[in-house]
Protein backbone atom coordinates (compact mmCIF):
# COMPACT_ATOMS: atom_id res chain seq x y z
CA UNK A 1 0.00 0.00 0.00
CA UNK A 2 1.43 3.37 -1.04
CA UNK A 3 0.04 5.08 2.04
CA UNK A 4 1.69 2.65 4.46
CA UNK A 5 5.01 2.66 2.57
CA UNK A 6 5.34 6.41 2.89
CA UNK A 7 4.51 7.19 -0.75
CA UNK A 8 1.59 9.39 0.24
CA UNK A 9 1.43 11.47 -2.91
CA UNK A 10 1.06 8.33 -5.02
CA UNK A 11 -1.69 7.06 -2.73
CA UNK A 12 -4.03 10.02 -3.27
CA UNK A 13 -5.22 9.13 -6.82
CA UNK A 14 -5.87 5.56 -5.67
CA UNK A 15 -7.80 6.74 -2.63
CA UNK A 16 -9.79 9.16 -4.78
CA UNK A 17 -10.61 6.30 -7.14
CA UNK A 18 -11.71 4.20 -4.17
CA UNK A 19 -14.09 6.97 -3.10
CA UNK A 20 -15.52 7.19 -6.62
CA UNK A 21 -16.02 3.41 -6.77
CA UNK A 22 -17.76 3.30 -3.40
CA UNK A 23 -20.01 6.18 -4.38
CA UNK A 24 -21.00 4.38 -7.58
CA UNK A 25 -21.61 1.04 -5.86
CA UNK A 26 -23.46 2.24 -2.76
CA UNK A 27 -25.93 4.83 -1.64
CA UNK A 28 -24.36 8.21 -0.85
CA UNK A 29 -24.89 7.65 2.90
CA UNK A 30 -23.36 4.16 3.09
CA UNK A 31 -20.68 3.41 5.68
CA UNK A 32 -18.31 2.12 2.98
CA UNK A 33 -18.47 5.54 1.33
CA UNK A 34 -17.69 7.15 4.68
CA UNK A 35 -14.69 4.88 5.25
CA UNK A 36 -13.23 5.56 1.80
CA UNK A 37 -13.60 9.31 2.32
CA UNK A 38 -12.02 9.06 5.76
CA UNK A 39 -8.96 7.25 4.38
CA UNK A 40 -8.53 9.97 1.78
CA UNK A 41 -8.86 12.63 4.48
CA UNK A 42 -6.15 10.98 6.58
CA UNK A 43 -3.76 11.01 3.61
CA UNK A 44 -4.50 14.69 3.05
CA UNK A 45 -3.69 15.47 6.69
CA UNK A 46 -0.30 13.84 6.32
CA UNK A 47 0.30 15.79 3.13
CA UNK A 48 -0.59 19.07 4.89
CA UNK A 49 -3.63 19.59 2.65
CA UNK A 50 -5.54 20.66 5.71
CA UNK A 51 -8.56 22.37 4.14
CA UNK A 52 -9.26 19.41 1.87
CA UNK A 53 -8.72 17.01 4.76
CA UNK A 54 -11.19 18.90 6.95
CA UNK A 55 -13.86 18.98 4.25
CA UNK A 56 -13.50 15.24 3.65
CA UNK A 57 -13.39 14.34 7.35
CA UNK A 58 -16.54 16.37 8.02
CA UNK A 59 -18.37 14.62 5.18
CA UNK A 60 -17.18 11.21 6.39
CA UNK A 61 -18.36 11.99 9.94
CA UNK A 62 -21.77 13.13 8.68
CA UNK A 63 -22.24 9.90 6.72
CA UNK A 64 -20.99 7.72 9.57
CA UNK A 65 -23.43 9.37 11.97
CA UNK A 66 -26.40 8.25 9.86
CA UNK A 67 -25.04 4.88 8.71
CA UNK A 68 -23.72 3.55 12.01
CA UNK A 69 -25.36 3.05 15.42
CA UNK A 70 -24.51 5.83 17.86
CA UNK A 71 -22.65 3.35 20.09
CA UNK A 72 -20.60 1.77 17.28
CA UNK A 73 -16.90 1.83 18.12
CA UNK A 74 -16.07 2.57 14.47
CA UNK A 75 -17.37 6.11 15.04
CA UNK A 76 -14.32 6.72 17.24
CA UNK A 77 -12.08 6.48 14.19
CA UNK A 78 -14.02 9.23 12.40
CA UNK A 79 -13.82 11.40 15.52
CA UNK A 80 -10.06 10.86 15.67
CA UNK A 81 -9.71 11.87 12.03
CA UNK A 82 -11.56 15.12 12.71
CA UNK A 83 -9.34 15.65 15.73
CA UNK A 84 -6.27 15.20 13.53
CA UNK A 85 -7.65 17.73 11.03
CA UNK A 86 -8.22 20.36 13.70
CA UNK A 87 -4.81 19.65 15.23
CA UNK A 88 -3.13 20.08 11.83
CA UNK A 89 -4.80 23.49 11.56
CA UNK A 90 -3.64 24.55 15.01
CA UNK A 91 -7.17 24.47 16.48
CA UNK A 92 -6.15 22.48 19.52
CA UNK A 93 -9.29 23.02 21.62
CA UNK A 94 -11.43 21.57 18.82
CA UNK A 95 -8.97 18.71 18.40
CA UNK A 96 -9.14 17.94 22.11
CA UNK A 97 -12.94 18.03 21.96
CA UNK A 98 -13.08 15.41 19.18
CA UNK A 99 -10.46 13.17 20.75
CA UNK A 100 -12.36 13.36 24.04
CA UNK A 101 -15.61 12.40 22.28
CA UNK A 102 -13.80 9.37 20.88
CA UNK A 103 -12.45 8.53 24.34
CA UNK A 104 -15.91 8.76 25.89
CA UNK A 105 -17.45 6.54 23.22
CA UNK A 106 -14.78 3.87 23.63
CA UNK A 107 -14.98 4.07 27.43
CA UNK A 108 -18.60 2.89 27.29
CA UNK A 109 -17.67 -0.19 25.25
CA UNK A 110 -16.72 -3.40 27.03
CA UNK A 111 -12.98 -3.84 27.31
CA UNK A 112 -11.41 -6.07 24.67
CA UNK A 113 -8.06 -6.23 22.90
CA UNK A 114 -9.40 -4.34 19.86
CA UNK A 115 -11.18 -1.72 21.96
CA UNK A 116 -8.14 -1.13 24.16
CA UNK A 117 -5.88 -0.68 21.14
CA UNK A 118 -8.26 1.94 19.75
CA UNK A 119 -8.47 3.64 23.12
CA UNK A 120 -4.69 3.78 23.48
CA UNK A 121 -4.37 5.46 20.06
CA UNK A 122 -7.13 7.95 20.93
CA UNK A 123 -5.51 8.82 24.25
CA UNK A 124 -2.10 9.18 22.64
CA UNK A 125 -3.51 11.61 20.09
CA UNK A 126 -5.26 13.46 22.92
CA UNK A 127 -1.96 13.79 24.79
CA UNK A 128 -0.32 15.24 21.67
CA UNK A 129 -3.09 17.82 21.34
CA UNK A 130 -2.60 18.86 24.98
CA UNK A 131 1.14 19.07 24.30
CA UNK A 132 0.52 21.29 21.26
CA UNK A 133 -1.64 23.54 23.42
CA UNK A 134 1.16 23.80 25.97
CA UNK A 135 -0.64 21.88 28.71
CA UNK A 136 2.20 19.49 29.56
CA UNK A 137 0.67 18.47 32.90
CA UNK A 138 -2.47 17.14 31.20
CA UNK A 139 -0.45 15.60 28.38
CA UNK A 140 1.67 13.75 30.95
CA UNK A 141 -1.41 12.53 32.80
CA UNK A 142 -3.07 11.20 29.65
CA UNK A 143 0.12 9.64 28.28
CA UNK A 144 0.70 7.83 31.57
CA UNK A 145 -2.70 6.19 31.10
CA UNK A 146 -1.77 5.33 27.50
CA UNK A 147 1.43 3.55 28.51
CA UNK A 148 -0.26 1.66 31.36
CA UNK A 149 -2.99 0.48 28.97
CA UNK A 150 -0.47 -0.53 26.30
CA UNK A 151 1.68 -2.46 28.76
CA UNK A 152 -1.40 -4.41 29.90
CA UNK A 153 -2.78 -5.19 26.44
CA UNK A 154 0.17 -5.34 24.04
CA UNK A 155 2.80 -8.08 23.82
CA UNK A 156 6.08 -7.42 25.59
CA UNK A 157 8.37 -5.59 23.18
CA UNK A 158 5.61 -4.17 20.99
CA UNK A 159 6.96 -1.03 19.21
CA UNK A 160 3.95 1.04 20.31
CA UNK A 161 5.13 0.61 23.89
CA UNK A 162 8.44 2.23 22.92
CA UNK A 163 6.63 5.09 21.18
CA UNK A 164 4.42 5.77 24.19
CA UNK A 165 7.36 5.45 26.62
CA UNK A 166 9.44 7.93 24.60
CA UNK A 167 6.61 10.44 24.55
CA UNK A 168 6.03 10.03 28.29
CA UNK A 169 9.75 10.47 28.87
CA UNK A 170 9.61 13.73 26.94
CA UNK A 171 6.66 14.98 29.00
CA UNK A 172 8.43 14.08 32.25
CA UNK A 173 11.46 16.01 31.06
CA UNK A 174 9.36 19.06 30.16
CA UNK A 175 7.71 18.87 33.58
CA UNK A 176 11.09 18.77 35.32
CA UNK A 177 10.71 15.14 36.37
CA UNK A 178 14.10 14.09 35.06
CA UNK A 179 14.39 10.81 36.94
CA UNK A 180 11.07 9.65 35.49
CA UNK A 181 12.16 10.85 32.08
CA UNK A 182 15.36 8.79 32.17
CA UNK A 183 13.48 5.68 33.28
CA UNK A 184 10.94 5.98 30.45
CA UNK A 185 13.58 6.65 27.79
CA UNK A 186 15.66 3.71 29.02
CA UNK A 187 12.55 1.54 28.84
CA UNK A 188 11.90 2.67 25.27
CA UNK A 189 15.50 2.00 24.27
CA UNK A 190 15.29 -1.48 25.75
CA UNK A 191 12.20 -2.26 23.68
CA UNK A 192 13.85 -0.93 20.51
CA UNK A 193 17.00 -2.95 21.11
CA UNK A 194 14.90 -6.09 21.53
CA UNK A 195 12.72 -5.53 18.47
CA UNK A 196 14.97 -3.89 15.86
CA UNK A 197 17.28 -6.02 13.69
CA UNK A 198 20.78 -6.44 15.11
CA UNK A 199 22.15 -4.62 12.07
CA UNK A 200 20.10 -1.53 12.95
CA UNK A 201 22.08 1.11 14.80
CA UNK A 202 19.95 2.22 17.76
CA UNK A 203 22.07 5.38 17.89
CA UNK A 204 20.07 6.41 14.82
CA UNK A 205 16.83 6.22 16.81
CA UNK A 206 17.02 9.77 18.06
CA UNK A 207 13.82 11.04 19.57
CA UNK A 208 12.60 14.46 18.57
CA UNK A 209 9.34 15.93 19.95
Amino acid sequence: CYRDSGKLQESVPLLEEAVAIQRSCNTSRHQRVALAIRHLSEACVLLDETDKAMELATEAMDIANVSLPSSDSDLAGYMNTLGACYRSQGEYDNAISWYDKSRQLLSFIQSSHSRDLRLSITLYDLSRAYENKGNIAEALKVCTTVLELAERRLPVGHPNIAIFAMRLGWYNSKAGRYEGSVLQLQSALSVLQDTLPRSHDTADCHYFP
